[in-house]
């Protein structure tokens, strides 16, 4: 019998910021805040560590399910780079793929269970694929080319469709997952390679726009039909545009102009309020990610550090140490549900090379060595499984069981416990039980925040789960005292229970 609570109100469910719990691009989602809803490790537990394909260094690895797929530059005379794709919870090989002699195959995207690559030969008409995970094959190619960088990432419509840069007048492309055919496309300006970024917020498109010699600011499209709706106001700074740019998950964009500012800009629906501005220590690295926390405040690195800032003022709150002791950094961040910061530095100095887990306030918990990972970031999938790689010949996945309960003792029937504590400020832990068999995945689970007027505020966890018990904590800094709801669904049974914000 299905327990079913109902809400005495209409519940209007948002889709402006809701995030998986796979890594399916740079920056794990299409706001690229490195917001996951997987719980990471807590300490440098390595889960797996096992041989792949020799690189020269690591390329960012992509997550979809039980699988795990990345890049390995395996010649630099003549440029070659396979895929290569493991299973995420074993870490064996399943398969190693070039799709043209001597090809460069960089992952730009693992989605709807295709993970899609380009060949990239640095001549700006990139041929670009749709690949089977289960076992390499080709779904589609593309009769379309794609502009060049080794950096960028595509982005993804809430049907599947992607979000990429192509080639010539078509310099933005809404391609069709099912065929590769293109939606629509659009011309822009961009000043050179690094500034293809794109970032999706609800059903606007961001992107850099500008070029060498002509100021440089954020563009607004409609994802659904590509047409331009405004501009920001011109964001001055170098010729060059290379740092990407984020989207906080109240929708507020955080980019850093080279040679300038950092700008936190609020679209507000005809145009771009400047909320507030930061200047950053430089040098800066090109390839960096930011971070986004639970309660919408932001990281983003400064020089050698990496700084937390209150969303709304710009205050800064915390600092890391640095995270390198030469050169510069290119720190890519994943957040993971429970707040803590998983960064790879990046650093430009190759042997600097490591990856930090940071308390929400920038404490080092623990840091381990990865050379030459200035193109790679940490990735957080299913089950807490962190996923990073650098030179040589091996992938290395840490995990501690925060939150899960032993496979010897599963829970016997879906439930949804009572928060604790309750009423509470800013923090409360939510847990909850997924039955099942071991080694069996579950149908699709969502627990998600709403406020007492049926708006959505928050979704805590909207992916597939095995059987188990599970502990997840809502910071709720950023937000006003009241009573808040939380849903859980599993397999067509809901659970609704309320919760009280005290400040």
């Amino acid at each position: 019998m299905k327990n079913i609570f109902i809400f005495f109100f209409l519940i209007v469910i948002s889709t402006a910021s809701v995030i998986s719990g796979d890594w399916i691009t740079i920056g794990g989602n299409s706001q690229r805040n490195g917001q996951s809803v997987d719980i990471g490790p807590s300490s440098a537990t390595v889960y797996w560590n096992k041989p792949t394909l020799s690189s020269y260094w690591g390329m960012q690895v992509f997550i979809y399910g039980d699988k795990c797929v990345t890049s390995r530059y395996t010649s630099l005379s003549p440029l070659t780079a396979p895929l290569v794709c493991h299973n995420l919870n074993t870490g064996d090989s399943l398969w190693t793929r070039n799709y043209a002699p001597n090809g460069v195959m960089v992952v730009m995207g693992f989605n709807n269970n295709k993970i899609y690559v380009r060949n990239f030969q640095q001549q700006g008409v990139d041929s670009f694929y749709a690949i089977n995970p289960d076992n390499g094959n080709i779904i589609w190619k593309s009769n379309f080319t794609l502009e060049r960088g080794i950096t960028w990432a595509a982005i993804f419509a809430p049907n599947g469709d992607l979000f990429v840069p192509g080639s010539g007048t078509k310099s933005i492309m809404r391609i069709n997952h099912t065929n590769g055919d293109t939606v629509w496309t659009k011309y822009r300006i961009i000043p050179n390679t690094g500034a293809e970024t794109m970032c999706l917020y609800g059903n606007t498109l961001y992107t850099w726009e500008g070029s060498l010699v002509t100021p440089k600011r954020i563009a607004a499209f409609d994802a659904n039909t590509g047409a331009i709706k405004y501009y920001s106001a011109a964001l001055p700074g170098d010729g060059d545009q290379e740092i990407p740019f984020s989207i906080g998950p109240n929708g507020t964009i955080y980019a850093i102009r080279d040679g300038g500012l950092l700008y936190a800009l609020k679209d507000n629906g005809t145009g771009f309020n400047q909320l507030w501005t930061y200047q950053p220590v430089t040098p800066l690295g090109t390839y960096s990610q930011f971070g986004a926390g639970r309660d919408s405040t932001v990281y983003i690195p400064s020089g050698r550090r990496i700084l937390h800032f209150n969303h709304q003022t710009g205050a800064v709150l915390d600092s890391s140490e640095e995270l390198s002791s030469s050169g510069y950094i290119n720190p890519r961040i994943t957040v993971g549900a429970d707040g803590k910061l998983y960064v790879g530095n990046g650093a430009s100095v190759p042997s600097d090379g490591k990856v930090f887990c940071l308390s929400s306030n920038l404490q080092t918990i623990w840091s381990v060595p990865l050379a030459y990972n200035y193109y790679s970031g940490p990735a957080l999938g299913t089950n807490g499984i962190l996923v990073v790689n650098g030179n040589g010949t091996n992938i290395i996945a840490y995990r501690t069981s925060v939150g899960v309960s032993s496979n010897n003792n599963l829970p016997a029937g879906f439930s949804l416990e009572q928060n604790y504590p309750n009423p509470f400020n800013p923090s409360t832990k939510i847990k909850f039980n997924i039955p099942g068999k071991n080694n069996v995945s579950s149908s699709n689970v969502r627990l998600v925040i709403y406020d007492i007027l049926s708006r959505e505020v928050e979704t805590l966890i909207d992916k597939n789960l095995y059987p188990g018990s599970y502990e997840v904590e809502w910071n709720a800094a950023g937000y006003t005292s009241g009573i808040y709801f939380y849903k859980l669904e599993y397999a067509g049974n809901i659970i609704v229970k309320n919760m009280t914000l005290i400040k």
